[in-house]
């Protein structure tokens, strides 16, 4: 049976990443290790975790880096010091559901050819209930259903439309070590799937739930501060795929287009937005309401900038 490491890079979240800890605690399955990179200034994550450390037998290393090494290097740090042969990354906001490791870890005991095996999140609020129509919607839309369980998308289609989430996936730890994280704007999630699904190992899609993606205030305001899903729109509109695949791509730009309009003003990038506004993958919505309102905000940054830089 091989052994997981779960890995769980934080920042500044000591209540949310002992309810993290507490869903790893509750696994069922045999060995397993639990690895921390706490790259906070203060010692409040430290103090909880050790508080917890305290309590349960299930070895958890907690390692607090000083200086902060910034995401990136702080998940290369943990991966580095995994010494399972299979990886889990758990983001310090996010939750485990009961069995996870378990039924993940059963994929590979099926099918010894798999390199990835995810399953479906359900949608938590920062209190942790769950939006049952938010959840299914969120499966529906990266293509966790029924009908795609198991390697039904390629390997390049299950990283380009994001069928393999950003975290909760059980991982080779080779294929990790050998891809590692990217500093790619803040799209490094979204690069790293992508670049393991370009090796060509197969990913196995799980029909059942294995982890509680949270929707908190301060993650949804950060989402739109950052430019991650800008610039995953752009990495999949630019890469290079079989013809085969171009539909599925297409599809999932045209569903991205909004968003990434959004993204790009929220990061004043009036060029990028205008490109995508005017994108034969946005055409269909430019004169809905969301559209036209789109336009006007692009259009009013657009005379923003123009008053700042002659002002």
């Amino acid at each position: 049976m091989d052994t997981i490491s779960i890995l769980i890079p934080t920042y500044k979240r000591p209540e949310l990443i002992i309810e993290a800890l507490h869903s790893c605690l509750e696994q069922d399955y045999p060995s397993y290790e639990i690895i921390i990179g706490d790259d906070s200034p203060d010692d409040l994550t430290k103090i909880a975790v050790q508080a917890l450390q305290a309590k349960h037998k299930q070895p958890i290393t907690y390692i607090h880096n000083k200086p902060s090494l910034g995401q990136v290097d702080n998940v290369n740090m943990l991966i580095d010091r995994a010494s399972g042969s299979k990886l889990m990354l758990l983001h310090d906001d996010d939750l485990l559901v009961t069995g996870a490791l378990k039924n993940l870890s059963s994929c590979f005991e099926k099918d010894s050819s798999i390199s990835v095996a995810y399953g479906k999140q359900y949608i938590i609020s920062n209190e942790g209930v769950i939006d049952e129509k938010g959840t299914k919607e969120f499966n529906r839309d990266f293509y966790r259903t029924s009908d795609y369980e198991g390697c039904r998308l390629t390997s390049l289609e299950a990283g380009l439309v994001q069928q393999f989430p950003n975290n909760a996936f059980l991982i080779d730890a080779q294929l990790a070590k050998q891809i590692r994280y990217k500093q790619v704007g803040d799209a490094c999630d979204y690069d790293f799937g992508l670049r393991i699904s370009q090796t060509g190992k197969k990913l196995f899609f799980l029909d059942c739930y294995t982890a509680k993606y949270r929707l908190s205030n301060v993650s949804v305001s950060l989402s739109q501060r950052n430019n991650a899903a800008l610039t995953a729109y752009l990495m999949a509109s630019t890469l290079s795929i079989p013809p085969k695949s171009i539909p599925i791509r297409d599809k999932w730009l045209k569903d991205r287009a909004g968003v990434a309009i959004g993204n790009a003003l929220a990061n004043e990038d009036i060029k990028s937005a205008f490109s995508i506004y005017f994108s034969r993958h946005h055409l269909s919505q430019a004169i809905t309401l969301g559209g036209i309102k789109r336009l006007s905000l692009i259009i009013l940054l657009a005379f923003k900038s123009l008053a700042t830089k002659h002002g």
